[in-house]
């Protein structure tokens, strides 16, 4: 009767044993069906997202097509035309206008597509044509900044003759014209 007895211990030691194997078992295969339905969840969303993103972006440029085209129009003037634009101002205030030197600004961002600018400006006339260009050079049709401003009374060049007036004009602007250093 005893050996019965080892021999059903046994036999219930491997029926728990096996048991166990099989708890075991099923656990790891839920566990790894839910991690795949899981990933393939996530990358469904992330799919989705990168989805809804491209849409969102073209539907953005769709929509600022004729917003950017009117801004490279604002932007995009080239170099003598900003030159003759500040000219004409100068002379529409009645001075004689010179551009001593244009360059570009040395602080860039070169993927930035928009380049800017600085004119050095001198304009000789009256104190009023000198002033009158100086507000035409603040409110230049162009997207563009005075950044200084130096008024100098010239001597006479003679006995009897108003006094003349220079005006030397810093002036930055911006443009998407390819500009080289």
């Amino acid at each position: 009767m005893r050996t019965s007895l080892t021999y059903g211990s046994f036999a219930a030691l491997a029926l728990s044993l096996s048991m166990w194997g099989a708890a075991w078992f099923f656990f790891s295969d839920t566990s790894a069906r839910l991690a795949a339905r899981a990933e393939a969840l996530s990358s469904s969303s992330i799919q989705n997202a990168q989805q809804v993103n491209a849409i969102e972006l073209h539907a953005i440029v769709v929509d600022t097509a004729s917003d950017r085209a009117t801004l490279d129009g604002f932007v995009g003037t080239d170099v003598v035309g900003i030159a003759n634009a500040i000219q004409s101002a100068g002379q529409a205030a009645g001075t004689k206008t010179t551009i001593g030197s244009a360059t570009a600004a040395t602080h860039q961002n070169p993927t930035s597509g928009v380049s800017q600018l600085e004119f050095v400006v001198q304009s000789t006339g009256t104190f009023a044509q000198v002033w009158r260009a100086a507000q035409l050079f603040g409110s230049l049709p162009l997207p563009s900044n005075v950044e200084e401003l130096d008024f100098e009374q010239l001597p006479s060049s003679g006995p009897g003759q108003g006094s003349s007036w220079q005006l030397t004009a810093r002036i930055s602007v911006l443009t998407s014209a390819h500009v080289s250093s």
